[in-house]
């Protein structure tokens, strides 16, 4: 009895021994630094950083990246493979344009990319497994394998150029290579007196404004950078940048009269969903606007317009925001505020604190629509 005890004591320590090496080859095989996926490849891959470093040498990447952030232009030194070599040698790219989407590990939005951006030779899309010198460890744990993706700038002070945590990159379906639209004939520039050394940031968003016709100056060459604009002010200025025509107003607000030159405007941004009126009947059109309120606005054009959906600027939150005034952001404003710090779009505005209720001044509402809809 005691025999055969023995024996099946002895056979059962074999299946545990077995099953935790089992176990313990099956945890080796799922530590990857990257997946690279989705229908628009051939072959599905898991990288390691060793796999990365083991590539040729036509797909290695050893040199400086330079990014933009809160604090001004920045410089790395980066040390890691080209995306567009891995995606067309070793994952088996099945298209000339598709959707890139990058997915991180604290499920932070990272804006998709598109193929043709990622393929091209001057942006130089890295999976970059060393920054000046260091293995990167942005999640605390040690032991993980990271990578960051850079690319290189587009155009001088540029965001969004560096994703970090970066786990899967997927690749969709296959999709038209967009044509360029013919350029629309702009009107001559107009040059502005009033522009000092304290506005100059604003200066090429106020130009290009001008000549788009969609913003007018004071007249004899003046454009008044620090003065303030109202509700309506900033109903012509959307109406004209979404690109509509003044339409026939309703009679919807108590305070906006048929006869009054914004009522035109107000009616098209209502039907847009750009402004909406107060719970007491009045749309207030000689109210300054805050840096809050105008943030909601440009939001809501840049979704007219379609360069976002709603569903993407809800993910982004006030909590991941670098504004020490963050917390004084309120919720009905908190995710717009989000998304468009997130695009740079106050980067020449509000560097440390974001001044929810600060009044807009003229120079910073031009740089807002500029950054948020043409740029």
């Amino acid at each position: 009895m005691l025999a055969k005890r023995t024996k099946g004591f002895a056979l059962l320590l074999v299946l545990v021994l077995v099953l935790s090496q089992l176990s313990a080859f099956a945890t080796v095989e799922e530590a990857y630094a990257v997946k690279i996926t989705g229908v628009g490849v051939a072959t599905e891959l898991h990288l390691t950083i060793a796999d990365m470093k083991a590539m040729p040498a036509e797909a290695q990447i050893d040199e400086a990246y330079i990014y933009n952030s809160k604090a001004g232009e920045k410089s790395v030194h980066v040390k890691g493979v080209s995306l567009a070599y891995v995606l067309t040698e070793l994952a088996g790219v099945t298209a000339d344009n598709a959707e890139v989407s990058f997915t991180a590990s604290d499920a932070y939005p990272i804006d998709p990319q598109m193929l043709q951006d990622v393929l091209d030779p001057e942006l130089k899309y890295v999976l970059a497994y060393e920054i000046d010198g260091e293995l990167i460890d942005n999640d605390g744990i040690a032991e993980n394998e990271e990578i960051v993706v850079y690319r290189k700038l587009k155009e001088a002070g540029e965001f969004g150029t560096v994703y970090k945590m970066v786990v899967t990159i997927s690749v969709g379906e296959a999709t038209e290579i967009p044509v360029e639209p013919e350029p629309e004939e702009e009107g001559e520039a107009i040059e502005f007196t009033d522009i000092t050394e304290e506005f100059t940031y604003a200066e090429m968003a106020i130009q290009e404004l001008a000549k788009k016709g969609i913003i007018n100056g004071m007249g004899n060459g003046l454009y008044a950078p620090a003065g303030s604009l109202t509700r309506a002010q900033i109903s012509k200025i959307m109406v004209e940048s979404l690109g509509y025509q003044q339409v026939e107003y309703k009679g919807g607000f108590s305070d906006v009269d048929t006869s009054d030159w914004f009522a035109g405007y107000v009616q098209a941004a209502v039907d847009a969903g750009i402004f909406v009126g107060y719970p007491d009947g009045t749309f207030k059109p000689d109210q300054v606007i805050s840096r809050q309120e105008m943030a909601v606005v440009a939001a809501r054009g840049a979704i007219d317009m379609e360069l976002v959906t709603p569903e993407r600027v809800a993910k982004f939150v006030m909590e991941k925001s670098a504004y020490l005034d963050k917390d004084a952001v309120p919720e009905w404003a908190a995710n717009e505020v989000a998304w468009l710090e997130a695009q740079g779009v106050f980067a020449e505005i509000a560097v440390e604190s974001f001044e929810p209720v600060k009044v807009i001044n003229r120079a910073e509402a031009a740089v807002i629509v500029f950054n948020t809809l043409f740029k």
